[in-house]
This record gives structure tokens, sequence and C-alpha cells, in this order.
């Protein structure tokens, strides 16, 4: 190890020390733990054969984001290795039929001829629903990773479900509480397959860890212990994944599959297998990732593509006239509500993530449904949990639920009028008290220009995949000299830097969607300057190159 010095701080950083510091930096998929451990597990599991065996009809009901769809896809993928084929799948729209299982879905699940409901990434907060569907004489298995809806107070308010496989209800003693919902669609299939195979080669269930390393880093779940492990084999799968769909939108992107890293799952897939529910329909992405047929990936992939850059555009303009009216308010307080009954509640969540990055707080970002309902999303700054955030003002939703990160909510014109001023009376209460737990302080590490290079890039390469709960490595590099400064994309609205060595090599910077005025010393050939940036490995057009990815550039 030629930079001992940086690998133990990043091992500091991230409190590994012992046996802890093995497991971090070597995953063991042997090292899962075992899926019975979960709540109502072995029920779900047994019902699941039991109606198997009987070729009853299986409804999957998925949620419509990219944790989900994905999560769908993995019990697509076990059924149709099992070869069964009374199964159908039901995920709902977005704008007009919101989170969650609803009465209407119900009652059209009712009529397919289901016997079982599966729900994915969904489900622990339906008590009515799951009352109507027992009504309809249908067994409901709920497998969700949302925390128990807090609305009247109590945990233990659950729906009459057959099972719940959640690893956040009370009595839940599995020894990770952080699992996304596609994961848990795949630990339901793990424990089907322990007690009966189906005819299913072993191993065969793998290739579907594809979907749950996309679910994984999308859906801001934190990456260790056991989403460590999931995150790393799924990015082994992913840059080996057969399904045509996911080849078609790599190819259109780019992204060289061998090289996928996990910033191109988080900003190139993520971003559009939820524009199909945010701008169409979601089984647009549950066809495009499970489909076998060629020339329907080929078109799905161009539509996702599409109907990305169109919502690309709609987010951008609801940020703009967001921006706008905070920026005619007298005060900012300590959490922002912001909304127009004009705008689509699918889209809140993308307006709320980039106020959260402008103004460092809490945002609530509220809109209008089919169903004349004001319904919004949240985001949050890493210090304030969301989901302790509204359970501390009572009364003031009509509905929410989420976790930690990001949630979504309901509410009355009524209960609109007093949501900033009481959520922002809350807000240090929560912060005080959070059991949340933070990440570690990401300080920045001292280097120089010349330590760039392919040895600096192994020893920090041991700590990937990076995201929540992980973050990447942020360098400091001090008196780095400027060669040249250039803007380029179609539209040069990116900024690409070059600085040179004392040895004469050099070393490229660049920072998408920007210029050189936005920063405090403005980037020109000849000057020493600060620069703060992560160090990354682009692959483009199957070249590989190490750049810098700048933050910040100081005096």
């Amino acid at each position: 190890m030629n930079f001992p010095e940086i690998f133990e701080a990043l091992l500091s950083e991230r409190g590994l020390v012992g046996e802890s510091r093995d497991e971090f930096l070597q995953p063991d998929y042997k090292k899962l733990h075992n899926p019975l451990l979960l709540p109502d597990m072995g029920k779900a599991r047994d019902r699941v054969i039991e109606v198997m065996k009987n070729d009853k009809h299986i409804v999957v009901f998925s949620d419509y984001d990219a944790d989900g769809i994905p999560g769908a896809v993995v019990l697509s993928d076990f059924f149709n290795r099992a070869n069964y084929k009374n199964i159908s799948f039901y995920i709902p729209h977005r704008h007009d039929e919101g989170f969650g299982l609803n009465t209407e879905a119900v009652d059209e699940i009712a009529e397919r001829g289901t016997k079982l409901i599966i729900t994915v990434d969904c489900g622990t907060a339906d008590i009515k629903e799951v009352a109507h569907a027992n009504k309809k004489k249908m067994d409901v298995i709920i497998t969700d990773h949302h925390e128990p809806s807090l609305l009247t107070g109590k945990q233990e308010n659950l729906p009459k479900a057959y099972a719940i496989v959640n690893p956040k209800l009370k009595n839940s003693k599995y020894p990770f509480k952080e699992l996304c919902g596609a994961a848990l669609a795949y630990k339901l299939v793990q424990a089907i397959l322990e007690k009966e195979n189906f005819g299913i080669k072993e191993g065969q269930e793998k290739w579907s860890l594809d979907m749950v390393g996309i679910a994984t880093l999308s859906d801001m779940v934190p990456l260790v212990d056991e989403n460590r492990i999931l995150a790393k084999f799924g990015l082994d799968v992913l840059r080996k994944s057969p399904r045509p769909g996911l080849v078609r939108l790599l190819n259109k992107l780019n992204i060289e599959q061998k090289f996928l890293t996990e910033d191109d799952v988080a900003f190139m897939i993520t971003p559009r297998i939820n524009a199909a529910s945010r701008m169409g329909k979601p089984e647009d992405a549950f066809k495009l990732l499970s489909t076998t047929n060629l020339l329907e990936a080929d078109r799905l992939a161009d539509h996702l593509e599409k109907i990305n850059n169109e919502r690309k555009g709609t987010v951008a303009a609801l940020v703009k006239e967001a921006k706008k009216h905070l920026s005619e308010r007298v005060e900012i307080k300590k959490v922002i509500v912001v909304g127009n009954p004009e705008w689509r509640p699918s889209l809140a969540g993308l307006v709320a993530n980039s106020l959260v990055e402008e103004y460092n707080r809490p945002v609530f970002v509220w809109g209008r449904d089919g169903d004349n309902i004001l319904k919004g999303s949240c985001r949050t700054t890493d210090d304030i949990d969301l989901h302790m955030l509204m359970s501390e003002v009572p009364g003031l939703f009509l509905e929410f639920g989420g976790h930690a990160g990001a949630g979504g909510f309901s509410v009355t014109l009524e209960q609109l009028t007093t949501l900033e001023k009481q959520l922002s009376l809350a807000v240090d209460k929560v912060r005080e008290n959070s059991k949340r737990e933070v990440q570690r302080e990401n300080k920045n590490i001292i280097i120089e220009l010349s330590h760039i290079g392919e040895t600096l890039w192994e020893t920090i390469s041991a700590f990937g995949p990076f995201g929540t709960g992980n973050p990447k490595p942020i360098f400091e590099i001090p008196k780095a000299k400027i060669k040249s400064a250039k803007q380029f994309g179609k539209e040069n609205n990116h900024l690409e830097l070059t600085f040179s060595t004392e040895e004469g090599k050099n070393i490229k910077a660049i920072s998408f969607f920007s210029s050189p005025t936005s920063y405090s010393v403005l980037p020109t050939p000849g000057i020493s300057c600060t620069i703060t940036a992560h160090l990354e490995k682009s692959y483009f057009r199957n070249r590989p190159e190490l750049r810098l990815r700048i933050i910040e550039i100081k005096p």
C-alpha cells in the first residue's frame, strides 16, 4: 500500500477496526443474514409455496420508483425461472393513484381471480386497503422497508395482512434494519428457494442481484452491512447482465457495461426508471428491465430517454418558479414548504432535492394529484430524520410515510397554512433527539497533484461502492497550477481544467453544469489555486481516464 496514511484515514473516518475492517474491505455474499430472521418470513415463504403448488393466481403489487420496480423484476425473474405462469403485476399510476395499495386497485386485482397479493416496497401503512383485500378473500403478503405508520402514535396499528416482512417492525429481530424494498423481495426469493427450488438451478437467483444493486444504490439506504454486500455484488452482476432492455439503455447512454459504476446507476439509470412514472406509465420501466424481446427493449429504451429529457425541462422550470417564490419571502424558515396546485406531485421530490442543495434545510414540496388531493414529497439534510420530523407534528398531515432521508405526505388546504411554521418549530428538537446515525465527518485529505495515479485510485477503490453512509473521499490539492480552462459539451455548459505537475504530467479536472464564474476564484491559465475534488475513473468511449471531479476552487 503506497498510501498507507490515506488508507488508514479512510478506515478511521468509517469507524472501521478489527474484524469490521476486513468485512468492509472484503464484502462476502455468504455473510448475508438468514432471511428467516425477518418478521413473518417463514409464513410468507410457506404461503407462496402453497399457492404456487395449487396453481392459484398471484399478483405482485410494487411501488412505481427505482426500488419497487426492480423489486418487481426480482419476483418476475423468480416466477419465470420456476416456469410459473399464473402470475400478473400491478404498478400504480403515480399521479392518479399515489403511493401504496388503494381500494380501486384491490378491486381490479380481485377481478383477476387472485388468491395472493405480494407487495414490494409498500403496504406497511395500508390498513384499510389490506382489510378490503381480506374481504375479497385475498391474502396479502407485505414486503416493505418503510417505517410503520405513526399517525395514531402506535406502531402496533398495522394492516391485518397474512404476513408483514419488514425489518423496521417493532418486534423485528433482524440484525440489519436498512434494506431497501427490492432487497426484501430478493430475501423472499432466497427463503423460498431454501425450502423448495421449483426446478431452479442452485445460484440462478444471483442473476437478479443486478436489480437489487440498482435499487440499493437508488433508494438512499446506507451502504454498510448487507447493503454494501448487495451493492458490490449487484454492480458485479450489472456489468455482465444479459437483460436486453438494460443493455440497450446503457448503449444509448454511451456507458460501457463492463465498467459500469455506482454513479452510472444513480445519475443515469435511476432517473430513467423514475421518469416512467413521473412522466408516463411505470409499466414501461418494468417492461424495459424484464423483457426478453430485443425490439421491445429498443423501443422502450428510446421512449424512456425521450420522457426523461422532457422531465428535466419540466423540473428545471418548477425549481426556477420555487426559487422565485422563495426569493420574495421576508424570511426563509428552518423548514421550507413550497408548492402550487398546478404542480404534479410526481415531480415534487426532484424539486425538493434541488432546494435542499440550495438552502441546506429540510424541504417539503407539494402539488395536486388527479383526485384534487394536495400531495407532495420531502427531502432533508443529513442531520434531520424526516420520518421523525413528520411524527412530531401530529394532526398536520392526512397521511405521511417514508424513511429518514425521503418521504411523502398529503395535506388539506387548512393544514397547509400552518405546516411550515409547525415543522420549523419541531426541527431543532428532532435534530437533538434524532437516533439516526449521522455520517461521520468526511474530512478533506490533502495530497499533491503528483500523487494522482493508478496507485491512489486502487487505494480508494477498495472502499467503493460509494454512496449514502459511505461517502467518496474528498481530496484537497493546494498550489495546483492551471494549464488550461475550457467549456465543453453540446451546449458548452460543462467546465474542464487541466493542471500540470512539476514533472510535466497533466491532470484533468471537470465539473458538469458549471462555468469559470461558478467559483470564488476565476480559474484561468497560469494561476495557482487550491482545488477540492473527488478522484474518479471515466470510461467514456471505452477510454479509461483518471480525472478529478471538482467540488470547489479556492485561492
